[in-house]
């Protein structure tokens, strides 16, 4: 005959006592790692302090730009003269030959200087004249050779009317208007070195040689 269970109808803490209560294991929660917006994650100083922002380096200085400086439309912008060079020869005349072997200069050098002086404010005109019939000197070594830079309407201007082909030199278009110029310098070249000739003559020291000669 089995025995009789018999049935527990209130917790019996002596049984209950005897039984191992297993502790629930909790899920491990996995971190995950995003990146914090600006303003999240700043540390607090103290209490009561404000919050501190994180340092960023400078920003690298702008270039500066030049302001770029338009000519106004009302001035008028300055323009240079159109020139053309033209190779010019030129020597004394003869009548000038004596005073120039005699004046104590290279007469070369004189006839460059006249040369020189009669280009400086020289201006060619937009007419032709013709060259002068003179006899110039012989010597070769008189004559000086240079450019000079004419401007180049009035060259056109003369072209037009006596060499509308261009197959003539450009010397013997200005010839008659440069050359007698070149000739009145040496002329007033001239003048100026018997001026100083004769002023250096009545000096005292142009009388300090005299004859002390004793008289018979």
């Amino acid at each position: 005959m089995r025995k009789k269970i018999p049935t527990i109808k209130r917790p019996d803490p002596g049984y209950a006592a005897g039984l191992k209560v297993a502790t629930p294991v909790e899920p491990q929660r996995q971190e995950v790692t995003r990146p914090e917006p600006d303003g999240v994650g700043m540390t607090r100083a103290g209490e009561g302090s404000e919050l501190m922002t994180p340092e960023r380096p400078p920003a690298p200085h702008a270039e500066a730009v030049p302001d770029v400086v338009n000519p106004s439309p009302g001035v008028a912008q300055p323009q240079s003269a159109r020139t053309r060079k033209v190779d010019v020869r030129v020597t004394a005349l003869e009548r000038q030959s004596e005073a120039l072997n005699a004046c104590g200069i290279n007469p070369a050098h004189v006839v460059r200087a006249a040369l020189r002086r009669a280009t400086t404010h020289w201006q060619v005109k937009p007419e032709f004249v013709p060259p002068r019939s003179g006899r110039t000197a012989k010597p070769s070594s008189w004559r000086m050779r240079t450019t000079v830079a004419v401007d180049a309407e009035a060259l056109t201007a003369i072209m037009a009317t006596e060499d509308p082909l261009d197959v003539c030199s450009k010397w013997s278009l200005i010839r008659g208007q440069l050359e007698p110029l070149v000739w009145q310098e040496i002329d007033r070249i001239l003048a100026e070195l018997a001026d100083a000739a004769a002023q250096s003559e009545d000096s005292p020291m142009g009388n300090a040689a005299v004859d002390t000669s004793p008289g018979d």
